[in-house]
């Protein structure tokens, strides 16, 4: 007898929107190019892994309910549409990149349509299991809903790439890194000004009007162009998507810990090492810890924070360091009189305070323009304290000496008051890097030292 082609009769499945897409960070931050409908048609099948699945199984759908979900499109029959599409699956390829090792995968080892009978059979590579099964850590969950009825394949990857930092509400991409998540080419929205409205405007109404979180988006330029993107993100919704995740994945179960978690993660600490000192240590410890950590690298101060947050979780550093700053309070300086152009009016202060957050950073950049001139305005300062000091023609190297002090602390007080105004307007601090004069540089360098 001939052996029977008839394909194995898998159950089938329905297609939920309730259900849960849980990805491997490293699969969120990946290089791939799919069209639309492929990219519902792989979180349809992502949303059918279970955390509790031992292999990625195959999965059998009614091609009907794919047309309820995703709809039809138009000028075409959606069934051939459909059969295109899963045919086409087998030879799309999956970059990953880790450890200085890239991998390509293809996404599904099995791809039927079943034109008569009008079923679709789908099953993942298996080589993908480690970025949807037995996660542990750095992953990203979310509701099929949320990015199913999206209708750009840019919306898509940046609600998951936003997603991945909700718990952070910022994330910073320089526009290279996320034309290269978004498999954007070279030659397409070169200008920033394409790229702006076809990509980030469009993704910003889909993301802010369909999902679960909602993104504003800052500008930072080097000199006049824009180079990066921070993204300021808020859940939508007023019950966290986060404790049912964690509920369901058997994670730790305290939000404020998980958000511990993740800080130490991204400091380099290992999953082990990690739990051993949220079980040994008081969180506050831990928590201000972490913060002083971060604070010290962001002025270069430490090279290897993954073991520096350890010690200083040990001999909890950031108590001992603020104690040491109440022991010995700084000297008050005597105020002097600058021109009006270097002080802030009452009224102007009470305007900001009226101002939303955008609102708030889009006067700041205004207002302080790029680096460049802020670096200049800081210079201007610098010479003008100077120039009020000196008291003749040709000073002594005393009179020299307090004149260049006075300076320094014109130039200091000057910082002090951007980095509040970027406080208020929820901008992260200069780095030292960003400032090319290497005098400022240093001035700087010595302010967030006391800062910190």
């Amino acid at each position: 007898m001939k052996k029977s082609n008839v394909v194995q009769p898998y159950d089938l499945e329905s297609i939920n929107i309730k259900n849960w897409v849980t990805k491997s960070n490293i699969l969120i931050e990946s290089t791939y190019k799919l069209s639309l409908q492929e990219q519902r048609i792989l979180l349809i099948m992502a949303s059918k892994v279970q955390p509790n699945d031992e292999t990625l199984k195959t999965y059998r759908f009614r091609a009907k309910d794919f047309i309820e979900i995703v709809g039809n499109k138009k000028g075409t029959g959606f069934y051939s549409y459909l059969k295109e599409i899963v045919n086409g699956l087998q030879t799309k390829i999956l970059t990953i990149k880790e450890k200085g090792r890239q991998r390509n995968y293809n996404w599904v080892i099995t791809s039927i349509y079943e034109e008569n009978e009008g079923y679709i059979t789908l099953q993942f590579h298996p080589s993908l299991k480690y970025l949807f099964l037995e996660l542990k850590e750095k992953f990203t969950s979310y509701q099929l809903e949320n990015v199913v009825r999206l209708n750009s394949v840019y919306s898509i990857r940046i609600y998951e790439l936003l997603k991945q930092y909700e718990r952070l509400r910022k994330r910073e991409l320089s526009l290279e890194e996320l034309r290269h998540f978004l498999a954007i080419e070279p030659t397409k929205y070169k200008q920033y000004g394409h790229f702006k409205s076809k990509v980030l405007a469009v993704a910003q109404k889909e993301i802010n009007n369909k999902t679960d979180i909602h993104f504003e988006f800052v500008e930072i330029k080097t000199g006049r162009k824009v180079t990066s993107i921070e993204f300021i993100i808020t859940s939508s919704s007023k019950e966290t998507k986060l404790k049912s995740t964690q509920s369901s994945l058997d994670l730790l179960d305290n939000e404020k810990e998980n958000g511990l978690y993740h800080d130490l993660v991204s400091l380099g600490v290992k999953p082990e090492k990690i739990e051993w000192v949220l079980s040994e240590f008081a969180k506050e410890q831990v928590e201000r810890n972490v913060k002083y950590t971060q604070g010290r690298l962001v002025i270069g101060d430490i090279t290897h924070p993954h073991s520096y947050v350890i010690k200083a979780i040990q001999k909890d550093y950031a108590k001992v360091s603020q104690e040491s700053k109440v022991a010995t309070p700084k000297k008050s300086t005597r105020k002097e009189l600058v021109p009006d152009f270097m002080i802030e009016t009452e009224d102007k202060k009470k305007a900001l305070e009226n101002l939303t957050l955008k609102e708030k950073q889009e006067l700041f950049y205004k207002e302080n323009g790029n680096q460049i001139e802020f670096e200049k305005r800081l210079l201007q300062f610098q010479e003008l304290r100077k120039m009020l000091v000196l008291n003749s023609e040709e000073p002594n190297q005393e009179e020299l000496r307090k004149a260049q002090e006075s300076a320094v602390q014109e130039v200091l007080r000057n910082m002090n008051e951007d980095l509040k105004k970027r406080e208020e307007a929820g901008l992260k601090p200069r780095l030292i890097n960003d400032f090319e004069n290497k005098e400022l540089r240093e001035i700087y360098r010595t302010f967030l030292h006391k800062q910190v």
